[in-house]
């Protein structure tokens, strides 16, 4: 079995959506939130009264129209383009359809998301997806620290749906992730998985430090290896997961580079984090 990775998403938006496209105007320093701009509140509605949502741009309230260029082509999706390092929310709330973000975007993408579909084109600030309990987020970058993570102040993280990055990812990936799945082709930083009480991370890449302290419940699978497992992770067994080729079959269908190593290798079971409930799990691809 092998794959070649974002050949199944390439299948999946091929050509071009038509959809509501709203263009940053100038490149900005100043945060712009646009939470509440999203496909269930903007398709299907002329782009004047588009023009005339409200967004906040540091922390005065404009109207998007000052802000994007509003171009309407049609309902399939809500399109964000330009320098968007700095536009945060996109998604926030989600709960149906299709965004697609052509370039970077900014922090509290997909935060508390419920459902539908977010595609990122470019790169992830921190921060991204904390909470959310349902839909998907594609990233064909690299997203930094904290995705899936919880909000300050907060125990849980993610709740469900599923996170698919097409690159790295930083630490504290999956904090406190209760549901779903986060899958990530390349690198993980340290303390993925922290704190952990339910759900699925498999990194491609190498995991970094300390992963699964503190976790409850749920699996870790790392196919490139970790330099340390934590002391407070008791070595179980070698063996070939059953469940884990489910997932696997699923991911290559998604486009992840499942290789016949990796659906039918070996791998060493490490349980705990035996400090806190210790019914976790970390897998690790034997010779990695």
């Amino acid at each position: 079995m092998h794959s070649c990775a974002l050949c199944t998403l390439g299948k999946a938006y091929s050509g071009k959506v038509k959809g509501v496209t709203l263009s940053l105007k100038k490149s900005v320093a100043i945060p712009i939130e646009v939470d509440g701009i999203l496909p269930e509140s903007v398709l299907g509605k002329e782009p004047v009264e588009i023009a005339s949502f409200k967004v906040f741009v540091g922390n005065e309230s404009a109207d998007l129209g000052d802000v994007f260029e509003v171009k309407y082509e049609g309902d399939e999706a809500l399109i964000f383009e330009g320098e968007l390092k700095h536009v945060k929310g996109i998604g926030e709330g989600m709960t149906s359809g299709l965004i697609m973000v052509e370039g970077d975007a900014g922090m509290h993408l997909g935060q508390r998301m419920k459902g539908g579909t977010i595609v990122v084109n470019g790169n992830l600030e921190p921060r991204c997806c904390c909470e959310m309990s349902g839909g998907t987020v594609i990233v064909k970058g690299n997203a930094k620290a904290m995705l899936g993570s919880p909000l300050p102040g907060n125990s849980k993280g993610m709740r469900g749906g599923m996170i698919m990055v097409f690159g790295s990812v930083g630490n504290r990936v999956g904090e406190g992730m209760r549901r779903g799945l986060i899958a990530v082709t390349g690198d993980a930083g340290d303390f993925a998985g922290a704190n952990m009480i339910a759900g699925t991370i498999v990194v491609f890449g190498k995991m970094g430090l300390n992963a699964g302290g503190g976790m409850k419940r749920g699996s870790i699978v790392s196919i490139g290896g970790t330099d340390r497992v934590l002391s407070t992770f008791g070595y179980s067994c070698l063996y070939s997961p059953t469940y884990l080729k489910l997932y696997f079959k699923y991911l290559w269908d998604r486009g992840f580079p499942i290789t016949d190593e990796i659906f039918n290798g070996l791998y060493r079971r490490h349980v705990g984090d035996m400090s806190s409930l210790g019914k976790g799990e970390i897998l690790i691809l034997e010779n990695s």
